[in-house]
């Protein structure tokens, strides 16, 4: 047996005597789980160890732990049964984990899924202090990981509720991701989430002034510093409650517009441009240039810009609390600006009012109405290309109103309901047939 291997089942040795002296395995099974992890161990420790003999061992523990749980409930129950007081066994099982966990990533840093099970246990028991360490361990590792900068940013805002670490991470990861559109979209994504909620609790709390805003920031502020001294797997190796990014010599240059992570969020939309989303304006700004730096020679510019907008114009769909005629105005002005004869800028501003407009809605007959007056305008303007500007309308009209209709009648017939089209989808159908003689 070699050294390495003594030294980690030596370490185990209090944890089964605890176990045995609790009664929660006897001593037949305490030699077995001693035969296991001397197997997994040599395994592990061999020249031929591969990342799953880590996942197995990890899993094999993570069962001992559950097992172990199990019994404690139900001895627990009875008084006297089991000493209930907090020994090493408690916290042995969860800590021996995830420090297999750390071994093996540190042995294998470029396996994506030891990463992933390290995370998600160290999630699950709610190490907080454990999961910012292997967060900022993971991206200095791997900078160019996209994947793991978001899984980050995710946490810190969806569970951590830290607006200000999320927008860090997300722009130390453009520094050195520029080409990537999955962060560029996520980032712009999380600025506008991030208005949204804060609007809607304003709303729903009723914090009209600056002074319960700010209260209700270092409320906030004080639950998670009290989550990180609650955390329940204690280790003074993972004293960490914030992400340490990678440092600035790995960095690309800056991109001197990005907005800095101290925005002021106070004031109301009207008084406060962050508060209509222009961050996330100011991000969608700057990722067009990068993400058509160096294209592949086969991918045409124009297309890749457009195709852009429209990931963007579809996204701004969702946030239906915000502003979103500023939110489509700015795209509609970029594109204007750039491509004002392309026809596929003409059409993004004819359908602009009825983008979000559904065949139910009250007002779809005038915003149809001002959407084809906008057509009107555009065709006359046209000297070529009107009847492909046609196309292009009236393929939207169908594809935006018409394309379930036929099976909603189908459904009527097998149910034997004869019912006529409603006035809405008529209108539709007539403007259509209008369209081109406009």
């Amino acid at each position: 047996m070699s050294d390495k291997v003594r030294y980690y089942l030596e370490q185990s040795v209090p944890e089964l005597e605890d176990l045995q002296k609790k009664g929660l395995f006897d001593k037949k099974e305490i030699t077995m789980i001693m035969r296991r992890r001397t197997d997994f161990e040599h395994r592990i420790q061999g020249r031929g160890s591969k990342p799953k003999d880590f996942i197995r061992y990890a899993s094999f523990e993570m069962n001992l732990e559950k097992l172990r749980r199990k019994r404690y409930n139900r001895l627990s129950k009875v008084s006297g049964l089991i000493n209930t007081k907090p020994l090493i066994s408690d916290w042995a099982g969860i800590r021996r984990i995830l420090f297999i966990m750390d071994r093996g990533t540190r042995r294998y840093p470029a396996e994506v899924e030891l990463w992933a099970q390290y995370l998600k246990f160290a999630k699950s028991n709610g190490a907080i202090k454990i999961i910012y360490k292997v967060y900022s361990r993971l991206l200095q590792l791997q900078p160019r990981n996209v994947d793991a900068w978001l899984s980050a940013a995710k946490y810190e805002f969806e569970t951590n509720a830290n607006a200000k670490g999320a927008r860090s991470l997300f722009q130390r990861a453009l520094r050195l991701n520029p080409e990537s559109f999955e962060l560029w979209y996520s980032y712009t994504q999380f600025e506008l989430t991030f208005v949204a909620r804060l609007l809607a609790r304003r709303k729903v709390l009723g914090l009209i002034t600056e002074k319960q805003q700010l209260e209700n920031l270092q409320n906030e502020e004080s639950q998670l510093q009290k989550q990180l001294k609650d955390s329940n797997v204690a280790d003074d190796d993972f004293n960490l409650d914030t992400i340490e990014l990678p440092s600035g010599e790995d960095m690309k240059e800056e991109l001197n517009l990005l907005p800095e992570a101290d925005m002021n969020i106070l004031g109301n939309p009207e008084t406060n441009p962050a508060l209509r989303g222009d961050v996330a304006l100011t991000v969608f700004d700057l990722s067009i240039p990068e993400l058509t730096k160096n294209l592949p020679q086969n991918v045409n510019v124009d297309d890749k810009v457009f195709q852009i907008c429209d990931r963007f114009l579809n996204l701004f769909d969702k946030y239906e609390d915000l502003n979103q005629d500023h939110l489509y105005s700015h795209v509609i002005q970029y594109l204007q600006a750039q491509y004002p004869d392309d026809l596929r800028t003409y059409l993004i501003d004819i359908t602009l009012p009825i983008r979000t407009t559904s065949i139910n809605s009250s007002d779809l007959s005038e915003v149809l109405q001002l959407s084809v007056n906008k057509f009107r305008a555009y065709k006359l303007k046209l000297n070529l290309d009107k009847e492909q500007l046609t196309k292009l309308f009236i393929n939207y009209l169908q594809t935006q109103y018409l394309s379930n209709v036929q099976d909603v009648n189908e459904q009527q017939q097998q149910q034997q309901q004869e019912q006529e089209d409603s006035p809405i989808i008529e209108l539709i159908r007539a403007i259509i047939k209008k369209l081109p003689t406009l």
